[in-house]
């Protein structure tokens, strides 16, 4: 959600100051209606500097330090936004948009506690917000506290009963075994709305669609998820030849020459614990049966990787981007790799334990990368029957980022190229991954649970075997699954779905396994 904006007031009676800016001079309000215009039309670096502007002759204007807020916000420099809405709190206490755009930020850098905090300053000044129950119920999901969260939906859902969220939201906590809860019935009533907007249909469909599931209805349970899709595939527009040509320079530059040279430049932690693989492949799982031992922390799902992989222009001086642009990665860009990533893997685990798990799935790309790095990190490969991974991505509302999704054939033609750079990995890094499989996690869960902890140095822990007891903090879409004890549900789930996945199958033939890829089930 993006952070609202305001418009910039002179206080009354006050003199309109000037301010030079390009050989020119603005009156104050000026200044301010410029700043407005950068921001709305998402030139988001213009404005910072203009509202910075202002404040350097106007320090006291709220509305100024809000929206240069906003613009850092939105270019996820999440710490200078924080300042901002910060010092905007600071001069109008009341300040209730400050105050959600604040806790929105710290959500962001999963800084929950926190978040939290700001949203109820911010529903003691609009306690008639749906908005903010809506977000502190998912924050609360995210921390494992279902029933308080049932209990925020709720109240977002008396505030607004037409909107799709709190009711989408509330529905994602609950196993459905029949169709008559009121919940049903109320996403039903909506769908046969004519007027019902696109986004709200889409929400819906996936909902329902889940829920048709629990309760063994297929066929209108895929139909539903088709009619979601279609409606996000429409917004979405996955290059399948684009990834295959980055797949193809991550295997150029990453080759087997690149590992034999020494990395004169590489950390000796082993800290970092990386686990990959596809979306929806038992990442969550594995890091909750894992992260359950003592010896081992989780810092989640961090986009950290990919981001210092897009920076990596900048960082060299280099116009090629990643992956070209590691060719010219220097000991001193090298060293600031290492302490930010180590750094942000660390801020909520401290420094005592001794592995800390990086569950990002898509880290897959940047295995390479990581080894370079971090040689001495190990890194778990999660695998899934593709036709079981390639439901699972249909069936989920992902982020508008995984574009693949939302299309059986792209979603197909993605696994393919993850499988053949997988298959890369696995012969060129000095330390090939450690492989684990969703089947083997669920009917072999303590042999592998043995095998895992052995493979990292490290003690049986009878706690591994319960990962629904774990504490921590999940914001994956698994984040209601992961609850629950460990069953069998999700295993050939693709049989019930057999007659509509011939997409699925097609791509999957067109874009085929690498010879020691596992072989397609079913």
């Amino acid at each position: 959600m993006n952070p609202k904006r305001r418009h910039l007031h002179q206080p009354p009676g006050r003199p309109q100051p000037v301010i030079y800016l390009n050989g020119r001079s603005y009156l104050l309000a000026e200044i301010g209606t410029l700043a407005n215009q950068e921001l709305n039309q998402g030139n988001f670096p213009a404005a910072i500097r203009l509202y910075t502007l202002m404040l350097a002759t106007f320090p006291d204007c709220a509305e100024a330090c809000y929206n240069r807020g906003i613009a850092q916000h939105r270019l996820k420099r999440f710490a200078e936004a924080l300042a901002s809405y910060d010092q905007a709190i600071r001069l109008k206490p009341d300040y209730a948009d400050a105050l959600v755009n604040r806790g929105m930020a710290l959500e962001q850098v999963k800084l929950y506690d926190a978040a939290l905090a700001s949203f109820d300053r911010a529903l003691a000044l609009q306690p008639n917000q749906a908005s903010l129950y809506q977000k502190r119920g998912a924050i609360l999901v995210n921390q494992g506290n279902m029933l308080e969260a049932e209990r925020m939906f709720r109240q977002a859902m008396a505030l607004e009963p037409d909107s799709p969220e709190p009711l989408c939201s509330l529905a994602a906590l609950h196993h459905y075994q029949n169709l008559d809860d009121p919940v049903v019935k109320q996403i039903q009533t909506l769908l046969a709305r004519p007027d019902l907007p696109p986004d709200h249909r889409e929400f819906l469909n996936f909902t329902l669609g889940a829920i048709y599931d629990d309760c063994d209805r297929y066929d209108e349970a895929f139909e539903c998820y088709r009619l979601a899709n279609q409606i996000r595939n429409a917004t979405v527009a996955y290059d399948p030849e684009a990834v295959r040509r980055l797949t193809d320079t991550t295997i150029e530059v990453f080759s087997r020459d690149f590992f034999a040279r020494p990395g004169a430049f590489a950390s000796d932690s082993r800290t970092p614990l990386f686990i990959v693989g596809m979306p929806r492949s038992g990442t969550t799982l594995l890091a909750s049966i894992l992260s359950n031992h003592p010896a081992i922390a989780t810092a989640g799902e961090l986009s950290a990787i990919a981001d210092l992989t897009a920076n990596l222009p900048a960082l060299t001086g280099n116009v090629a981007p990643y992956p070209q642009a590691v060719r010219r990665i220097t000991p001193d860009v090298a060293a600031r790799l290492i302490l930010a990533y180590e750094n942000r893997l660390r801020r909520d685990a401290g420094r005592e334990v001794p592995h800390v798990i990086d569950k990002h799935p898509l880290n897959f790309r940047y295995l390479g990368f990581i080894t370079m790095l971090f040689p001495q990190a190990r890194i778990i490969h999660c695998t899934r029957d593709p036709l079981d991974t390639g439901l699972s991505n249909y069936f989920q509302r992902f982020h508008e980022s995984y574009d693949y999704s939302f299309d059986l054939g792209n979603t197909g033609h993605f696994y393919g190229q993850y499988a053949r750079l997988m298959a890369h990995w696995r012969n060129v890094l000095p330390v090939p991954p450690l492989e684990i499989s969703y089947e083997e996690m669920i009917l072999d869960t303590e042999p592998m649970v043995r095998r895992t902890l052995a493979a990292l140095g490290l003690d049986w822990n009878e706690r591994c075997l319960a990962p629904h007891t774990n504490p921590c903090v999940v914001e994956t879409a698994s984040k209601w699954q992961v609850r629950q004890p460990i069953h069998r549900r999700s295993l050939q789930r693709w049989r019930h779905y057999e007659k509509h996945l011939l997409p699925l199958r097609e791509s999957l033939r067109l874009n085929p396994m690498p010879e020691d890829w596992e072989p397609l089930v079913g």
